[in-house]
């Protein structure tokens, strides 16, 4: 068993073909087809069964995946790991966020971090929580700063950052505008511009409003925070969201009110679990956690 198969074995997983796990590994497609095949001889199953257009895991090969991720991920670590002990001074530091961050004051510790530490260099990602999950388990990104809640079947360890309610953003002549707190029933008759954060979270709002007695009626669901508050501006819908953001975006022509439910949010940084951090990403962890303490609301 060979490293490479392993690799082509998990791009064949991803893509549910070949063909296009091929282009992914920049290998021939004959190539990594007759690799597979070496791979299930040696292990005496199959891996994969075939379609004339697609394949998919076996039992076998879905009980081999997780350990084949394992395997690849723990070999990524430890390359890292080596690695910035000879390149610390020239390192790169790759971060994910969600795109709302600067509302959060996130974007200053960024900023300061690479300020602090001139000779690093660095990418930030943005994206909505599960996409950043998702990246930081391909070892595409190094740390991300993510919202809960958020699914569970990620191998990470989650340092929270900001504790925040979900409130209500409403176009000044909303009925609910004139009101200091609302129930979410107030809302069931308006179209919901969410602000795109994760799948459990868009899931724990709508549980939110159907407990309040109503299907909510979804509008729009985007991680651009100014399109959300045009169109609640131009009384397209109303949004729900965290109190910091909605405070921070909205204008004369809007209102943040209260909710009667109490719908929390969280904020902070993930870190895929290692045996042992990377240096730049435990320097990154340490900094955050406590530039976190001086300049986050909380």
């Amino acid at each position: 068993m060979e490293i490479h198969q392993l690799e082509y074995f998990l791009a064949v997983e991803k893509y549910g073909s070949f063909s296009s796990a091929s282009l992914e590994v920049n290998v021939s497609q004959s190539t990594m087809s007759q690799q597979i095949k070496k791979l299930e001889d040696e292990l005496g199953v199959l891996l994969f069964i075939r379609y004339s257009r697609s394949v998919e895991l076996t039992p076998a090969g879905q009980d081999f995946l997780v350990h084949a991720q394992r395997i690849v991920n723990e070999i990524a670590d430890s390359r890292e790991t080596i690695e910035q002990y000879t390149t610390f001074d020239k390192g790169l530091i790759k971060i994910g966020s969600v795109p709302y961050m600067a509302y959060l004051g996130l974007n200053q510790i960024i900023t300061n971090f690479l300020t602090s530490h001139p000779t690093f260099d660095f990418e930030v990602h943005a994206a909505h929580s599960d996409d950043l999950l998702k990246w930081m388990r391909e070892r595409k990104i190094n740390v991300a700063f993510i919202s809960s809640p958020f699914t569970g079947d990620y191998d990470i360890d989650f340092y929270p950052l900001v504790n925040d309610r979900i409130v209500a953003l409403v176009y000044t002549d909303h009925p609910a505008a004139k009101k200091s707190q609302i129930d979410l029933s107030d809302l069931s008759v308006d179209r919901l511009l969410l602000l795109k954060s994760s799948t459990s979270y868009r899931n724990n709002l709508i549980k939110a409003c159907k407990e309040a007695g109503f299907e909510p009626k979804m509008g729009l669901e985007d991680g651009n925070v100014e399109m959300i508050r045009s169109f609640v501006e131009a009384g397209l819908g109303v949004s729900l969201m965290g109190s910091y953001i909605a405070n921070s975006i909205s204008t004369s022509k809007t209102k943040v009110i209260p909710i009667k439910q109490d719908i929390q949010l969280q904020s902070g940084l993930a870190i895929p679990k290692y045996s042992r951090l990377p240096i730049a990403t435990s320097c990154f962890k340490d900094f955050t956690l406590k530039e976190a303490k001086i300049l986050l609301p909380n």
